[in-house]
């Protein structure tokens, strides 16, 4: 019986240490998800003011090549609309 109060006593500090263990890692884990939250948030943010801004540059480049080429630009866009006729017939 003293070798069972002996296993008990070993037990419940290294019980107790354990414990704390587990809270210290939940604690970290904790922090390391706000960080990374936080990065990944900065991130979607970045992206999509670049995203607006490709947009923005691209519709401003397309709109000053048809001001500066309107016989082009009515021509490609009469061969296009041409294939999608084409491809809408046979589809």
């Amino acid at each position: 019986m003293s070798t069972s109060n002996a296993a008990a006593r070993k037990d419940a500090p290294h019980t107790d240490d354990l414990s704390h263990q587990i809270e210290t890692l939940r604690a970290d884990v904790s922090k390391l998800m706000a960080t990374v939250s936080d990065d990944v948030s900065d991130g979607i943010g970045e992206a999509g003011r670049q995203i607006g801004q490709t947009g923005r540059d691209a519709r401003r480049t397309a709109t000053n090549t048809v001001t500066e080429h309107p016989l082009a630009a009515v021509g490609i866009a009469a061969g296009i609309g041409l294939l999608l006729g084409l491809v809408a017939r046979k589809g």
